[in-house]
């Protein structure tokens, strides 16, 4: 290895160690935002952040910008005073509440940096409020620690997925059907997960499944318990399974449970996005399952194979930043790699070993150019956005929180992740398996058209010279000959 080089042999990154002490504008949010997207996708589920208002408040304000659905969100409303003395009780009184107004199958009882601060025993309230109420019919109930001042959404998503695992799963007979982990995905990316696994002809258990809780048509209801998602026998169910696949690698957590106890094969790899990863997706599941790859499944293959021709002269050597989710990040660099796209800048906003071994995976898309992205890792929107101050790139990829970058460097914003709260249709943004892959090739190319091109189809800037270094020494050759 080369001085100045890390482990991936890329070229030593300074924006990393130039990294200042606070945070400004996050490219990353809290633990129980995380925790609650995740009980969002459970069926019949009440989540209750044990903390004050303003956070619950937080949580339904991002939300439901983002999804534009109700979203019910409890709270134990902590004041001055249960800061000083505890929020036992007001936590036992939350419970009651909701036990009783709302009758849900189960309460997600996630901690907040408050709580976690003055310690409260979550846990151990949750027994007193049980021990109260035996011979009582009470709803299942899970404590998840999603301290606010540590970590990310990213833990607090692999943290509730883990505990609803450990405390309710039951060892039964084998059940032939397969465990998939999703991770922070839109209900557009679960339901193309979900039509996959579908073309496949397998059954499955998704941990969880928001895609129809956060996609609903509009009805005379009032706002109550979300009626769809995986119910609590599915995840009672999922030691049973064939198998678990992961489609984030930060967020695997309850797969290797489930491995280490109860011998539930894991797979971990990157989200399924483009043609790479989604044949090793397809590839897991076949295996797991001992299937043939159907016909129709090849074809959707073959379609995204044939866009991302059609598509290359327009997208050849664009360079592109993105920023978001470490696993978001790694599925959209790899499409656009394999879109002829250069991503130049990889942003996160938390640390990860594997985020940054998994960018060695790019470098074997681009091996005919010289590949040495700018990695900010546990980074915010104030570094990338100093970074796109010295260096060009032709679109930007990422949340909303993007769009004032994007504006003041002149270069499109592909939104993507969250929150996307300046558009409709956010819930639907997908770009996972192999159609998904071909909607996102499109509107990519399109945004790059709709940009660069003018309305005749010719390019507005002027075409960048490509010079390969053994055909100009030949040119070289001839031009001093003659």
């Amino acid at each position: 290895m080369k001085k100045n080089q890390d482990c991936c042999g890329f070229e030593e990154n300074k924006y990393i160690s130039n990294k200042k002490f606070a945070v400004e504008n996050p490219a990353r949010m809290c633990q129980p935002m995380g925790a609650l997207q995740a009980i969002m996708g459970l069926k019949n589920a009440m989540p209750l952040i044990h903390g004050s208002q303003g956070c619950a408040t937080y949580m339904r304000f991002q939300l439901i910008r983002h999804f534009r659905e109700p979203i019910e969100v409890s709270s134990s409303a902590l004041n001055e005073k249960t800061v000083i003395y505890g929020g036992e009780n007001n936590l036992l009184n939350a419970l009651k509440n909701v036990s009783e107004k709302q009758n849900p199958d189960i309460v997600c009882v996630m901690s907040s940096c408050l709580t976690e601060t003055i310690g409260d025993d979550i846990e151990g309230i949750i027994s007193k409020f049980e021990d109260a109420n035996i011979g009582m019919k009470l709803p299942k109930m899970v404590s998840v620690s999603t301290p606010s001042f540590s970590g990310s959404h990213i833990e607090g998503y692999d943290k509730a997925v883990l505990e609803l695992v450990k405390d309710l799963c039951k060892l039964n007979i084998p059940n032939d059907k397969i465990n998939l982990i999703m991770g922070n995905l839109s209900p557009g990316d679960v339901n193309e997960v979900k039509k996959l696994i579908n073309d496949l002809n397998i059954s499955s258990i998704i941990l969880t499944d928001t895609s129809l809780n956060l996609d609903a048509p509009l009805d005379e209801d009032t706002l109550e318990l979300h009626k769809y998602g995986t119910s609590l026998n599915e995840i009672e169910d999922t030691p049973n399974s064939k198998g678990t696949i992961s489609l984030s690698k930060h967020a695997d957590s309850a797969g290797k449970y489930l491995e280490k106890n109860f011998d539930v094969k894991c797979f971990s790899e990157n989200l399924p996005v483009g043609i790479k990863n989604t044949d090793r997706f397809v590839k897991n599941v076949c295996e797991l399952m001992n299937i043939e790859i159907p016909k129709k499944v090849e074809r959707d293959r073959g379609r995204l194979c044939d866009i991302l021709v059609d598509s290359h002269a327009y997208n050849y050597r664009k360079k592109v930043a993105i920023f978001g989710d470490p696993d978001m990040v790694i599925g959209i660099a790899n499409i656009v790699s394999e879109m002829g796209m250069i991503p130049e800048v990889l942003c996160i906003g938390m640390e990860s070993e594997r985020f940054i071994n998994d960018v060695g995976s790019i470098k074997e898309l681009s091996n005919e150019i010289d590949y040495n992205p700018i990695i900010l890792e546990n980074s915010d929107l104030f570094d990338l956005e100093n970074v796109l101050d010295n260096h060009d790139v032709d679109i930007l990829f990422g949340n909303a929180y993007g769009a004032s970058i994007a504006d003041k460097n002149n270069i499109p914003l592909y939104r993507i992740g969250f929150p996307i709260f300046d558009r409709v249709g956010a819930q639907r943004i997908s770009c996972l398996g192999y159609t998904g892959g071909i909607k996102f090739v499109d509107e990519v190319t399109n945004m790059i058209i709709d940009y660069y091109y003018d309305f005749e189809g010719y390019k507005l800037d002027e075409e960048e010279e490509i010079v390969f270094s053994d055909i100009a020494t030949e040119e070289k050759h001839i031009e001093e000959k003659f």
